[in-house]
């Protein structure tokens, strides 16, 4: 089977450079791309010469979308044509479905979903919607024959197929003409599709085959504004309602309703555009001629004219030609790199292998949150685009939809609790369980539409465990303290946490490979969890940050004179494990030796979960302020901040503290070393592989808080130290802890299991 798609572009040469670049790697072959360009003044012929001899290029002499659409479909060779929009990226799978799909005979026309993923307009447009006989039309449903919600006007209604993500059989289409040319802008998939459906033709949308949406601006709109050419939407409701409603016996009520009820809403709209002043009286009044004229024009076409659709004639000698596609896709279009679709940035980068498809898991995520997983999955997310590759991030949100952000399509997906009713009485491994089967489902849809090869997750809330236990796909683990880790520092016996340790062991146990961020992490983890049967499925692959730009860093510049007023950071969660009560024994000690000391405490406070508040009746900042009240002037404690808030946090102090009593890697040292400033830490866990003591910093023994004292005041009285060694974390930054390098690591690992999963499934 073979495809000819066809792209209809005017003026939007930098999305229509994307689209063709995620061609390349479409998982068929077997397809032909062709491009109808209206008139344009930008340089959408250059971009389209980069690809002579692959693509086929028409023109068409007016801004008309129909009538590009029958000069594409008049010159398509392929037995299937299926339509995109040039603002528009298609899943890596979006023809193989298609392919799978007309393997039915009997099907003649489907559309798959549409995802606006722009991070400023990020909702699902499109899945399994109806349309009925008086343009009214329901866009996103479960399913769609049953249940049709409507006003109860229409008397035909039938599966909507969406213009920018649309599959006909070449000759179905031929057989109704083609396209209505009255259509300029919109509705015109619509009336194809009724007639279509009276044609005796089977129509259906399907929940797969996505294509993901960029809305860009055109001669017709202006995107994320209300400037364009809306009554055209009007002009064509009113035209398809009068035609198809007269077709299939729709009252003249009914018919004169609905035509009204599509100039209404415009008008209500443009009553309130003016109100609110982002329309002008000028505006207003030629918003409203043309409002007027369109609905004018409408009624003459279709109680007269409900044709100009392409010529019989025309579409019997279309229907006789039989040479074959032109190839789009080439010998080099695998091993192409990955696209930013909203920028357009492609890395510049030479693939000797086929780029990857990967899924990273993390429940929390950037820019809504930027805790250290979040925070590290969204620094692999952009090393891996970086090298080529193709990036999903499944992560939680209040509703299901999807926008690309920082290098990967990130997938938002809500925790449905409707699984795993035996654990309610166990209210976080209810909600762990329900979330990592609301994962699956996610991965697994993921896998089907965009080819994924590998998910790689976190072990922190076992969330890629049902993903793992299904075999869709293989699994790594990133390594990360784990629970069991936690409630042994904290004492913690409950039936709750032991279940959820059991997990974490089956997590372990059957992952396809281990990611531990230090080797001291493998060694805790090992003694805790006991994984002898791992020790030839893991390697350690550190962290790495993006370095900041050198005008941003600020390495220690003693002052003159003795009344200069240091800053000491600490940032973390407030919690014993991240040593705050150590901090706060210290914090006295190094006031007696130096009162102008400022210490500055970024984190939100977690006494609730880690027990604190249960035993003590307070929080970490009230317990502070009662039990060291003298000294509350000089701390001040900052909570949770903001991404940017927090960068200029280490950016502007002089000494960085971080006492936990055990880290598996530690992140924010790292961030705090980019902005040369030495690090004072515990020799804890994987921290010591992290700071070089004596180095970058300097690290003591956890919960000693006068040694944690010395090391903070021994920086404060040598000012040539503070400097030296926050420069040595500088280039330890630059030259070991790159984002880039770890994402090299990664994605050897990835190679190297999905190589031998598919070595063992064939």
């Amino acid at each position: 089977m073979t495809f000819s798609v066809i792209v209809n572009t005017v003026g939007r040469a930098k999305p229509l450079r994307t689209l063709l670049q995620a061609l390349e790697h479409q998982s068929y072959l077997h397809f032909e791309v062709v491009v109808v360009v209206g008139p344009t003044h930008d340089n959408t012929l250059d971009v389209l010469s980069e690809y002579e001899g692959r693509v086929r290029v028409l023109r068409c002499p007016v801004i008309n979308l129909s009538r590009s659409r029958n000069i594409g479909l008049l010159a398509a060779r392929g037995d299937v044509v299926a339509f995109i929009d040039d603002d528009a990226v298609p899943c890596q799978r979006w023809l193989e479905q298609y392919a799978r799909l007309f393997e039915d005979p009997t099907l003649d026309g489907c559309g798959g979903a549409v995802w606006a993923a722009h991070p400023k307009f990020s909702l699902l447009q499109f899945r399994l919607g109806v349309y009925s006989s008086l343009a009214e039309q329901i866009d996103v449903r479960s399913s769609w024959v049953d249940n049709i919600k409507h006003s109860g006007l229409g008397t035909q209604w039938v599966a909507r197929i969406p213009g920018g993500n649309a599959a006909f059989r070449r000759q179905g289409l031929l057989d109704v003409n083609g396209f209505d040319e009255f259509y300029e802008f919109v509705a015109e998939e619509a009336d194809l599709t009724l007639r279509m459906v009276n044609a005796g033709k089977n129509i259906y949308p399907v929940k797969e085959a996505v294509i993901y949406h960029f809305p860009a601006s055109g001669p017709n709109r202006v995107v994320f504004t209300n400037k364009g050419r809306w009554w055209m939407r009007s002009r064509s409701r009113i035209y398809l309602a009068i035609k198809h409603g007269q077709l299939v016996g729709d009252s003249a009520w009914a018919i004169t309703h609905s035509s009204l009820m599509s100039l209404w809403v415009h008008l209500v709209w443009y009553g309130r555009l003016f109100r609110d002043r982002e329309m002008h009286l000028p505006n207003l009044l030629f918003m409203l001629t043309k409002e007027m004229l369109g609905g004018l024009d409408a009624l003459i076409h279709g109680l007269f004219m409900p044709c100009g659709i392409i010529k019989r004639e025309v579409a019997e000698a279309a229907r006789s030609i039989s040479e074959p596609i032109l190839k789009f896709k080439n010998d080099k279009s695998m091993n192409q790199s990955s696209v930013d679709p909203v920028s357009g940035y492609i890395p510049n980068i030479s693939i000797s292998e086929p780029s990857l498809r990967l899924c990273l898991l993390s429940s929390t995520y950037p820019p809504s949150q930027y805790g250290g997983i979040a925070r590290l999955t969204n620094l692999m997310a952009r090393g891996l685009f970086e090298l080529g590759h193709t990036v999903h991030v499944v992560t939680r949100g209040e509703r299901e939809e999807v926008s690309f952000y920082d290098g990967a399509y990130v997938h938002k997906i809500p925790n449905h609790l409707e699984r795993y009713a035996q654990y309610r009485n166990y209210p976080n491994l209810f909600a762990t369980l329900n979330y990592s089967h609301n994962v699956y489902e996610k991965v697994q849809r993921l896998k089907i539409n965009d080819g994924i090869q590998i998910v790689d997750s976190p072990f922190w809330q076992y969330e890629g465990l049902v993903t793992l236990k299904s075999g869709i796909v293989p699994v790594v683990v990133r390594l990360v303290t784990g629970l069991r880790q936690i409630t042994a520092i904290h004492k913690q016996q409950v039936d709750e946490f032991r279940l959820m340790g059991d997990l974490e062991q089956s997590f372990l146990e059957q992952a396809h490979y281990l990611l531990p961020n230090t080797q001291a992490t493998y060694n805790a983890m090992h003694k805790v969890y006991d994984l002898s049967s791992a020790n030839d499925r893991f390697a350690v692959v550190p962290y790495g940050i993006v370095s900041a730009p050198e005008d941003q860093v600020r390495p220690f510049e003693p002052k003159p004179g003795d009344d200069q007023r240091l800053t000491v950071l600490f940032v973390g969660r407030l919690e014993k494990r991240k040593g705050i009560l150590d901090l706060f024994a210290a914090i006295p000690q190094v006031l007696k030796r130096f009162p102008n000391i400022r210490f500055v405490i970024a984190g939100g406070d977690n006494s609730q979960s880690d027990g604190f508040k249960l035993k003590t009746g307070m929080d970490y900042p009230a317990y502070f302020a009662s039990r060291y009240s003298k000294y509350l002037p000089s701390v001040e404690f900052k909570g949770m901040v903001s991404e940017e808030a927090l960068q200029l946090l280490y950016q502007s102090c002089d000494l960085f503290v971080a006492p936990s009593l055990y880290e598996s890697f530690g992140l924010v040292y790292l961030e705090a070393m980019n902005y040369a400033k030495p690090v004072i830490g515990c020799l804890a866990g994987g921290i010591p592989e992290v700071v070089d003591h004596g180095v970058t910093g300097t690290l003591v023994e956890p919960e000693t808080p006068k040694a944690l004292a010395d090391a903070i005041v021994s920086f404060l009285l040598s000012p040539s130290k503070m400097r030296e060694m926050g420069l040595a974390g500088r280039q330890q930054i630059l030259e070991r802890f790159n984002y880039l390098q770890m994402a090299r690591n990664f994605e050897r690992v990835y190679r190297q299991v999905i190589h031998a999963s598919s070595t063992q499934s064939q």
